[in-house]
């Protein structure tokens, strides 16, 4: 049922964010404690504020009601910005990048480390490309746990 869902919702969705000036990251309709959520991930290049996810989530909640995406089950929706820590899922995770350093934890160990501090080069659907100890070094994307921006505080 969720895909169905969230394919529903992203057409409404997606046109009417990008037409706000956002950009459209991601969509998951999942279960929590709460119930349902709807949750909207969206970016900007100059960033996001509190009052950019307000205006979003007005924009969508009447095409939402109107639309019924899920079929007359409740469900909470939320909108937020692109977190400094967020998990790569996306294309756009990836390309928003390429070129910096990110963390790489594996499900397994790789070159004996279960996870690493690298630069991403590039990506495809099958693998990553990064540079890692001064060595340009391709991973499968299968053994990637979770990647994610380095932060350096």
């Amino acid at each position: 049922m969720s895909l169905r869902v969230v394919d529903k919702a992203i057409k409404i969705i997606k046109p009417i964010v990008e037409n706000l000036g956002y950009i459209f990251v991601d969509l998951e309709y999942k279960k929590e404690f709460s119930g349902y959520v709807l949750a909207l991930t969206i970016d900007s290049p100059n960033g996001i504020t509190i009052n950019d996810c307000e205006k979003v989530s007005k924009a969508l909640d009447k095409p939402l009601d109107d639309n019924d995406i899920t079929n007359g089950q409740s469900y909470n929706f939320n909108v937020s910005s692109y977190g400094l820590d967020r998990n790569f899922k996306t294309d756009y995770d990836f390309n928003k990048h390429l070129n910096k350093m990110v963390d790489i934890k594996f499900y397994k160990p790789f070159c004996n480390e279960k996870m690493i501090i690298a630069t991403l080069l590039s990506f495809n659907q099958n693998s990553i490309n990064v540079k890692y100890n001064n060595e340009c070094i391709s991973i499968e994307r299968n053994l990637i746990a979770n990647i994610c921006a380095h932060l350096d505080f």
